[in-house]
């Protein structure tokens, strides 16, 4: 049985790409960028400096479109969970069950945006940058009957960074070892603490 390619990996990649792709990501999230060179990644990945060059003009052209690929994949995942929820209760626990899940099974992904973000985001394509998360937790946000209100104290832009800012900082808190996971042990009360904000 052939393992299906993950998700930044094109199904017509070749074997050196893809290698080179599952390298790199595994050491962005691990050092970051500024602190993975080159020969980093082709030793990781098993294959020489020439081989990347192959693919990719250079370390910046590779980090931008694991960029890319990931963050696409992370929004539409969260998107997806966002749509699929009824009312803001529901919206709420699938947003946050999805994002939780992501921690779990994907943390080097989710460790890589949101090390890299400030240096590669401003320049990702504009497509892209229309599609963010804060984005999604501000729909979210949204929903909550308290900003809704007409006569509502709570604004809608400090709620969404409350919860997407909250949510990723668990991710940095679990992935250095200072609070323990898996992640998806702390839905219960991160979805309590939510409602009270929004409530």
């Amino acid at each position: 049985m052939v393992a299906r390619p993950r998700f930044y990996v094109a199904e017509d990649d070749a074997p050196a790409k893809r290698e080179i792709l599952h390298a790199a990501l595994k050491l962005f999230s691990e050092r970051g960028l500024a602190a993975t060179s080159i020969r980093d990644i082709a030793d990781e990945s098993g294959y020489t400096n020439p081989a990347l060059y192959k693919h990719f003009a250079g370390k910046d052209e590779l980090a931008l479109h694991l960029f890319e690929q990931c963050h696409a994949w992370v929004w539409s995942t969260c998107s997806a969970a966002l749509a699929a929820g009824n009312g803001f209760e529901g919206k709420l626990e699938a947003y946050v069950a999805a994002w939780l899940e992501l921690l779990d099974t994907e943390p080097q992904v989710v460790a890589f945006l949101s090390d890299s973000a400030r240096v590669l985001w401003p320049r990702a394509n504009a497509a892209l940058r229309r599609r963010t998360m804060i984005g999604l937790a501000r729909t979210l946000a949204g929903e909550a009957p308290a900003v809704r209100g007409a006569r509502s104290t709570i604004d809608r832009d400090v709620a969404a960074a409350t919860i997407q800012g909250t949510l990723a900082e668990l991710g940095r808190m679990i992935q250095v070892g200072v609070v323990p996971g898996p992640a998806r042990r702390w839905q219960g009360k991160l979805i309590a603490i939510f409602r009270q904000l929004t409530g």
